[in-house]
C-alpha cells in the first residue's frame, strides 16, 4: 500500500494558508496566542524543533503527492518518526513511563492490521457510555478488524467501570476493546493517557515491522463517554484520509442528541429501549423485512405510514410491504406499543402515538423529534424553546445536508466528538489538561489539540453533514440555564473570540442534570424568545459566515464557490452585490490575508457579524426557508410547522447589543452547587437560582 496515493492535488485545502504558515518560523506556533493555554498548564512545551520538523513533513509530503517527487518519501517518513520520538520522549520526561506504555500483544494487533484507534475518555457517564462504546462497536463499510477501542476511566464512581468490564467481557470481536484508568483528574489527563497510549502502541508496531508509513495511515479519535455516531462515521473518516493524504485531521459533523432536547418540554415522555424491553419479554415480536440496526430504519418505516388501527399498528415499509404490529405492551406511563424484530432478529418498540424506539440503535435521529410535532407535543407557548432546543440544529444539519451549503469552506475546530488525526500529526503536540490563573481544571483541551496542528499548518476537513455525530445535551442546558441567570457563558463567555468562547472552568453535571432539566421545563418562552434563542443562533450564523468569508479570501476559485453556495442562497442578489461592496472589500481581504495565523479568524468573525449585523432578518427568512425545505422533505404536513415559523425574521438580532461581562467561573460560584473541585465535577445542587421576570429576556 502507497500511504501517499490519493487525490494528486487539493487546491482548495492545502494551497491556502495552510502553506503559508508551513514556511514560518517556528516561533510563529510555539508563541502563538491560540497555544496560550498550554503555556500556563502542566504539559512539555511545544518545542521549535517538533515545528520545523512537522513544518517541513508537510512541505516535503505536498511536494511528494502533488509533483511527484519520489525522492522525497523516505524524507516524509524519516521527518513523521523524528516527530513521534521527540513527542514520546517529552512525555516520558514529564509524566513517567506509566502514562505512555504501549499496549500489549504487538505481534497480534501488526497481524490483525489494527490501525484504526479510538479514545473513549469519561469520568461518571453510566447513563451513555454503554451507548457510545455500541454505536463504535456496530459501524458499517469499514473492517472492523483494524480498530481498536481504548476506554479510559478518570475516577468514576457511578458504575462506569462495571459498564466498560461487561463491554470487554461480552465483545465478540472483530473490534479489540482495552480499559486504562487515569487516576490523575481531569478530561485533559485521561485523554492524554489515552492518545500518548496509542501514540506508543503504533510507534512500537512501526519499529518491531519497520513499516514506518503506518504513521502517516494509522489514526487516533477521542470521544466524550456521551456521544454516538452514525453507522458510516467510521467509513467516510476514512475515505477522507484515504482519498487525501494531505489532510491530518477530519472532524465529524455533530449535533446535540434531538430525544435529549424533548426532555425539556413539558408534555415530553421519554421512551428507552432497556425497560421497553424488560416489558417486551413476553411479546410476540412482528417480523419486519427491514435492518432495526442503525437510525436508517427510520427511513425504511416511514412516520408517515404507520398508522393506529384499532388495537393494532399497520407499518408499510418504504418498498411497500404492510406488517400489523398488536399493541399488547405497555410501557411504565401506560402507553401502549408492540414489538418488531429484523431477520438478524435486532428489535424495536412502536407505539401507539407512531414513536418508533429501535433496540440496540445508539443514533437516535429526528424521528421522534417529528412524531412529537405531528402529534401536536409543542405547546403553542413553547414554540422558541422549539427553536432553541431543535429548531436550531435541524437547521444547522439541513443548511448543509439539504440547502448545499459545502462543508469544503469549513476551517473545523476538533472536538471530542471523534475528531481523529493523523497518528504523527497527534504527536506534534499530542492532548492535555489545560489550565490558566482561576481555572485549575479549563475547558478546551479538544480544542487545543486541534490548534497545534492548525498553528504548524496541518490541514483539517469537516465531515459530511448526513454523517453525524450527536452528544448530550449537558453542555446545552448549561448555558440555556446561564442565560436565564443573565450570564452570556457557554464555557467561556458567549460574545468573546473563539478561544476565550471555548475557555471556561470544566465541571462535569451529570449527577444534577436531571435536576436542572426540571428547572428549564419551567422558564417561560418569552426567555427563550428574547435571551435564549437570539444568543443561540449566533454560533451557527457566525461560524457559517466566518468560515465562508475565510475560504472566500483565497481566490477567485473559493469566490466563486461561496457567491453561489452561499451568499446567493441566503440573500437576494442586490444584497449579495452590497455584502461584497461594502464588507468582502479589498481592503478586508488584504487585512485577513496578511494578519497573523492567530488572528485570521478574529478578523473574518469581525466581518462576519458586520453581515448578521446589517442583514438579519434575509439571514432569518433563510433560516425559515431550510426549516420549511427539511420539512418538506420529511413529508411532514404545512399545519404542523407552518406556525413555528411566523416572526422569526422580526426576531431580535442579539449581535447588534452588547452584554454584561461575566467572569465564567462566577457561574458556579455560591452556594448552589456542591463541587468537587479535584474532580472538577457538581455532585450536588441545593436549590434553584435566581429568577428573571418573564418581561425582562434580553441580556443587554
Amino acid at each position: 500500500m502507497n500511504p501517499f496515493l490519493g487525490n494528486p492535488a487539493e487546491p482548495l485545502y492545502h494551497r491556502m494558508w495552510t502553506e503559508l504558515n508551513r514556511r514560518q518560523p517556528a516561533e510563529t506556533a510555539t508563541e502563538s496566542p491560540l497555544l496560550a493555554l498550554g503555556r500556563s498548564s502542566d504539559v512539555d512545551p511545544l518545542l521549535p524543533e517538533q515545528v520545523d520538523d512537522a513544518r517541513r513533513v508537510l512541505l516535503d509530503r505536498a511536494a511528494l503527492i502533488d509533483d511527484g517527487r519520489t525522492e522525497l518519501r523516505d524524507d516524509v517518513l524519516a521527518g513523521q518518526r523524528r516527530v513521534v520520538e521527540r513527542f514520546l520522549r517529552g512525555r516520558r520526561a514529564r509524566f513517567g513511563e506509566e502514562q505512555s506504555r504501549p499496549l500489549p500483544d504487538i505481534d497480534a494487533l501488526i497481524r490483525e492490521g489494527r490501525d484504526i484507534f479510538i479514545v473513549i475518555k469519561f469520568m461518571d457517564e453510566a447513563p451513555h457510555l454503554a451507548a457510545t462504546i455500541d454505536s463504535l462497536l456496530h459501524q458499517e463499510g469499514i473492517d472492523l478488524h483494524r480498530l481498536v477501542v481504548v476506554m479510559v476511566d478518570n475516577n468514576s464512581s457511578d458504575g462506569s467501570d462495571a459498564i466498560v468490564a461487561k463491554a470487554i467481557e461480552t465483545n465478540p470481536g472483530p473490534a479489540r476493546l482495552v480499559s486504562l484508568p487515569q487516576q490523575m483528574p481531569g478530561a485533559g489527563n485521561a485523554a492524554r493517557l489515552g492518545v500518548d497510549t496509542c501514540i506508543a502502541t503504533v510507534y512500537e508496531m512501526c519499529r518491531r515491522d519497520q513499516r514506518w508509513e503506518r504513521l502517516q495511515t494509522a489514526t487516533i479519535a477521542v470521544s466524550d463517554g456521551d456521544t454516538v455516531y452514525h453507522p458510516d462515521t467510521l467509513r467516510s473518516i476514512a475515505a477522507i484520509f484515504d482519498n487525501s493524504p494531505t489532510v491530518d485531521g477530519v472532524m465529524p459533523f455533530l449535533t446535540y442528541k434531538f430525544t435529549a432536547a424533548l426532555r425539556l418540554f413539558r408534555h415530553y415522555r421519554p421512551a428507552f429501549a432497556e425497560p421497553l424491553r424488560l416489558r417486551a419479554a413476553g411479546l410476540d415480536p412482528c417480523a419486519v423485512p427491514v435492518d432495526l440496526a442503525t437510525v436508517r430504519a427510520h427511513a425504511e418505516l416511514p412516520r408517515g405510514k404507520r398508522r393506529r388501527t384499532g388495537d393494532a399498528m399497520t407499518v408499510t415499509t418504504a418498498d411497500g410491504t404492510t406488517i400489523t404490529v398488536p399493541l399488547a405492551g405497555v410501557d411504565e406511563h401506560g402507553r401502549r406499543f408492540g414489538a418488531l424484530v429484523d431477520p438478524s432478529g435486532r428489535r424495536a418498540y412502536l407505539f401507539e402515538d407512531r414513536t418508533l424506539v429501535l433496540d440496540r440503535a445508539p443514533v437516535s435521529g429526528f424521528d421522534a423529534a417529528l412524531v412529537f410535532l405531528e402529534n401536536g407535543g409543542v405547546n403553542r407557548d413553547e414554540k422558541w424553546r422549539w427553536h432553541t432546543l431543535i429548531g436550531h440544529d435541524l437547521f444547522l444539519f439541513w443548511a448543509f445536508a439539504g440547502m448545499g451549503l459545502p462543508e469544503t469552506m469549513v476551517f473545523p475546530d476538533s472536538s471530542d466528538a471523534l475528531k481523529t488525526f493523523r497518528v504523527w500529526s497527534f504527536a506534534i503536540g499530542g492532548q492535555h489538561q489545560l489550565r490558566r490563573p482561576g481555572l485549575r481544571i479549563a475547558t478546551g483541551s479538544d480544542y487545543q489539540s486541534g490548534r497545534v496542528l492548525q498553528a504548524v499548518g496541518c490541514c483539517l476537513r469537516l465531515g459530511p453533514a448526513e454523517v453525524f455525530a450527536e452528544t448530550e445535551t449537558d453542555r446545552l442546558i448549561k448555558m440555556v440555564r446561564n442565560f436565564f441567570h443573565r450570564q452570556t457563558v457557554f464555557y467561556g463567555e458567549t460574545r468573546s473570540a473563539a478561544l476565550e468562547r471555548a475557555t471556561g472552568l470544566y465541571l462535569h453535571m451529570t449527577r444534577i442534570q436531571g435536576e436542572i432539566e426540571e428547572e428549564m421545563r419551567a422558564y417561560p418562552d418569552v426567555m427563550f424568545e428574547q435571551t435564549a434563542f437570539p444568543e443561540r443562533v449566533l454560533f451557527p450564523l457566525r461560524w457559517m459566515f466566518q468560515n465562508a468569508i475565510r475560504f472566500y479570501a483565497h481566490g477567485p476559485q473559493q469566490r466563486d464557490i461561496v457567491r453561489e453556495r452561499v451568499l446567493r442562497r441566503i440573500f437576494t442578489p442586490e444584497t449579495v452585490e452590497s455584502i461584497e461592496r461594502e464588507v468582502l472589500t479589498e481592503a478586508t481581504l488584504t487585512e485577513l490575508a496578511t494578519a497573523a495565523f492567530s488572528d485570521k479568524q478574529v478578523v473574518a468573525e469581525q466581518a462576519a457579524e458586520r453581515i448578521i449585523a446589517a442583514h438579519y432578518p434575509e439571514i432569518m427568512a433563510f433560516y425559515v426557508a431550510t426549516l420549511r425545505d427539511f420539512c418538506e422533505a420529511e413529508q411532514v404536513r404545512p399545519e404542523h410547522y407552518e406556525w413555528l415559523l411566523d416572526g422569526l425574521t422580526e426576531s431580535r438580532n442579539a449581535v447588534v447589543e452588547q452584554p454584561q461581562p461575566v467572569d465564567p467561573a462566577d457561574v458556579w460560584s455560591g452556594a448552589e452547587f456542591d463541587i468537587d473541585v479535584a474532580r472538577g465535577q457538581v455532585v450536588r445542587m441545593h436549590q434553584a437560582g435566581g429568577t428573571v421576570p418573564a418581561e425582562e429576556g434580553s441580556l443587554a
